[in-house]
């Protein structure tokens, strides 16, 4: 297993800690993003994917054939790549780990690199689970700058995607918060105050990352 650690100081810049956190949680979605190969499930998986810059679908034949993407020219799989990133004031602390160390490489290039930031959504009419993700990263986000006082802090914790699945028109988004295991469904065909749902974990910062998507 490769692993390795980056520190993105932004002391100097305060102003950009912020775009670079929600850059790398779009990137973290998109790399576990997945769905089965079958039905109309397939079909709302490729109509996410053709509304996401620089992505395609990458079919992987497990012990059943799966969907994943293939982004800027990276072909993901849940197995290729896993990442995790602990912020404190503006210094952004990310852990990438791999069997396959070129993964690692590729991935903190993705991350580090303007030119690689995910844009979704592009379309006249763009699907609107990009604006329930848009809430979920924005919701992560103003939790990592909220005093660790609070038990809704996410300063100084570690936050990772484990999976972002494509169920029918709806995705189970399976996030950690220093280990521990939370995972939220979003629908974006139900109104707003049901449209995100946790449906597994009991962290205070879990719950309060989908009560703000809600507001």
């Amino acid at each position: 297993m490769v692993v390795e650690e980056v520190r993105y100081d932004f002391a100097e810049y305060p102003k950009y800690a912020d775009d670079f956190v929600r850059d790398l949680l779009k990137l973290m979605i998109i790399s576990k993003l997945n769905s089965t190969a079958r039905n109309t499930t397939k079909d709302y998986f490729l109509k996410l994917v053709s509304q996401v810059e620089g992505c395609e679908a990458n079919l992987v034949k497990y012990g059943q054939p799966l969907l994943y993407v293939k982004y800027r020219g990276v072909e993901f799989t849940d197995q290729k790549v896993a990442s995790q990133f602990a912020r404190t004031g503006q210094v952004i602390d990310v852990t990438m780990e791999s069997i396959f160390g070129e993964f690692v490489k590729t991935f903190d290039k993705l991350a580090s690199m303007s030119q690689s930031k995910v844009s979704w959504g592009i379309a006249d009419k763009p699907d609107r689970m990009f604006a329930l993700l848009d809430l979920f990263v924005d919701a992560v986000n103003k939790l990592t700058t909220l005093d660790k006082s609070s038990p809704n802090s996410l300063e100084g914790k570690k936050f990772g995607i484990r999976n972002a699945s494509i169920i029918r028109k709806s995705m189970h988004v399976e996030f950690l918060i220093d280990g521990q295991l939370n995972i939220a469904e979003l629908n974006p065909w139900k109104k707003k105050i049901n449209s995100a749902n946790l449906l597994f974990g009991n962290s205070e910062a879990a719950k309060a990352i989908v009560a703000l998507m809600k507001q």
